[in-house]
């Protein structure tokens, strides 16, 4: 009874000490927001949250080192947590390790194949990384199972426009641009000048999709028509070499 006594102690007064952690860093004070995670984290030895708020806490102060150290023994202490993976993986992106970011979140999905978060960050990720077939692969998982953002339909539609199948490129393209306009149109207020540039890019995506797929005029059309500073140019390119625009279109990165 006793040992059981001192275990719920040490419970109560690990989550007491989490609270202040969670209170201090919000009044800015760093110093002893660690210290207070630091005893939540030696006193109960089986918590992961305390692990996860002190990485946190490494993160702000850019000591990116221990903030992975903070999370690798979160998932010691519970390895088929698959949310500490999630924050890792996300951390490598940070820190400029793409290759280490693709590993933690296929480790991820191992443990939770539901994990739409994790999914969709490893299709972006390896889609900046070039590898185009990969990341459509995910990304038309997550379609399958009704769970694509309007980003994730942009990004797919755009690898599609590159990888022979610019009929399906077009038609995901264009649903992104309703799901999205759609989106803004409900929140309060006008559209915000990100979400307007958001729509423009949509359209010229659009239009070197159908480029690729040979309806020049519809992509004429689209171009004439649109306010981005990039339109006359491609505009021209299209009058004067539209293989060129084509090649342009297969061969360029997706930002």
């Amino acid at each position: 009874m006793g040992v059981l006594a001192l275990l719920a102690v040490a419970l109560y007064l690990s989550d007491y000490f989490t609270g202040e952690q969670q209170r201090l860093a919000a009044a800015g004070d760093e110093a002893g927001a660690m210290e207070a995670s630091r005893m939540a984290v030696r006193l109960d030895p089986f918590d992961t949250d305390a692990l996860q708020a002190q990485s946190l806490l490494w993160r702000q102060q850019r000591n990116y080192d221990r903030a992975v150290l903070a999370l690798r023994e979160a998932i010691a202490r519970d390895p088929n947590n698959y949310v500490p993976y999630l924050t890792l993986a996300n951390l490598r992106l940070t820190m400029g390790e793409p290759d280490a970011a693709v590993e933690g979140y296929r480790d991820v999905l191992e443990l939770n194949p539901n994990a739409v978060l994790a999914r969709s960050s490893l299709a972006r990720t390896l889609m900046r990384q070039g590898k185009l077939r990969e990341a459509k692969v995910e990304f038309e998982t997550l379609k399958d199972e009704k769970s694509a953002t309007y980003q994730d339909l942009y990004d797919l539609g755009r690898i599609q426009a590159r990888t022979g199948e610019a009929p399906e490129g077009v038609k995901n393209i264009k649903r992104a641009r309703r799901m999205a306009e759609a989106q803004f149109d409900k929140a309060p207020g006008a559209q915000t000048e990100r979400q307007q540039q958001l729509l423009v890019s949509m359209d010229l995506a659009t239009a070197d999709a159908l480029v690729v797929q040979g309806r020049i005029g519809q992509a004429q059309r689209i171009l004439s028509e649109s306010t981005s500073e990039q339109a006359p140019s491609l505009l021209e390119l299209l009058a004067s070499d539209p293989e060129a625009y084509r090649e342009q279109v297969i061969n360029s990165d997706i930002l």
